[in-house]
């Protein structure tokens, strides 16, 4: 099996549940606050391993406040031996639930903005071409991790998220998968948002060909399309959500491991898809995340069916 590293930021979620979103200006009383070990490295370091993969986590957190992520990471069986621990904060956000169990966040990076390219380099000679290697847009020296892993022939896998401007600066040509939504995907091909899917994934193809990418849709599904391989779509399960923090964390950690675990394509997607419609279903973040016997149990039992040629 693959050896999977997600080289990936960690946070402390503090979750205000609210009425709704606060307002300019507005005092809201929230009714419960929750505290969890969070952050979208963690979330899909605990989604991979979940899912049956074989996952090594390297990052940074603070020497004070890190024992929840730790903790996490130690009961999921994930190797943590490449965090390093820093005289500043553990990453942090604030997050509001509304009533209808949509999110919004704010965001402190603190400790995972704090990875060198010595950190890298060290991290990078325990794995071998053919390895996989998760990204996402919540650490320091992104340029740096992608440039050396796919020298060394890790797969690099790319979530480009939260989505800047700077982030089209990267060399997002030496990813093997990139995975965006469709905002962030047109931002990328240069068109409208209300961009076709299947259109915006052409013209992805076009502009970066040795890159396979998953487009998630939201509430609609998601289409994988791999290099030299006609694209796969995915309806959502509908069901009724309570928390959607880490649905999207979720959905990547089980396709990245699926795939890296060269699990038939088309199931791969719908277990993926099946993993974040349990997810949503659960408040909280890792809490939500479901293990890979449950996601089967929720595919047998469901009489919808997933899989179209396109959405």
């Amino acid at each position: 099996m693959a050896k999977i590293l997600n080289y990936g930021s960690l946070n402390i979620d503090y979750v205000y549940d609210v009425p709704h979103f606060v307002k300019a200006g507005e005092t809201l009383s929230s009714t419960s606050r929750n505290i969890f070990a969070g952050g979208k490295g963690l979330n899909q370091s605990v989604a991979l391993s979940r899912a049956g993969g074989d996952v090594y986590h390297a990052g940074a957190v603070g020497k004070d406040d890190s024992k929840i992520l730790t903790q996490v990471l130690s009961e999921d069986k994930i190797d943590f031996s490449n965090i390093a621990l820093r005289d500043c904060p553990s990453g942090h956000t604030i997050i509001q639930v509304d009533s209808k169990g949509q999110n919004c966040i704010i965001l402190y990076g603190g400790a995972n903005q704090t990875i060198t390219e010595a950190d890298i380099d060290a991290t990078l000679s325990k794995f071998d071409a053919g390895d996989f290697m998760v990204l996402q847009n919540e650490t320091s020296n992104i340029r740096y991790m992608i440039e050396k892993a796919s020298a060394k022939g890790l797969k690099v896998c790319f979530n480009v998220s939260p989505f800047t401007d700077e982030l089209l600066k990267l060399p997002l040509e030496k990813c093997a998968y990139l995975i965006v939504n469709e905002i962030e995907g047109a931002a990328m091909a240069g068109v409208s948002e209300d961009c076709d899917p299947y259109e915006l994934l052409d013209k992805l193809c076009v502009k970066f060909p040795k890159t396979s990418f998953v487009l998630t849709l939201g509430s609609r599904g998601s289409i994988l399309k791999e290099v030299g391989a006609d694209p796969i779509s995915c309806r959502a399960f509908k069901v009724n959500a309570v928390d959607t923090t880490a649905a999207g964390d979720t959905f990547l950690g089980y396709l990245i491991c699926n795939i890296a675990t060269d699990m038939n394509r088309a199931l791969a997607i719908k277990a993926a898809t099946a993993a974040s419609a349990l997810a949503v279903q659960v408040k909280g973040a890792t809490p939500s995340i479901p293990r890979a016997k449950d996601v089967m149990e929720f595919i047998k039992k469901s009489n919808q069916e997933v899989l179209t040629d396109r959405l």
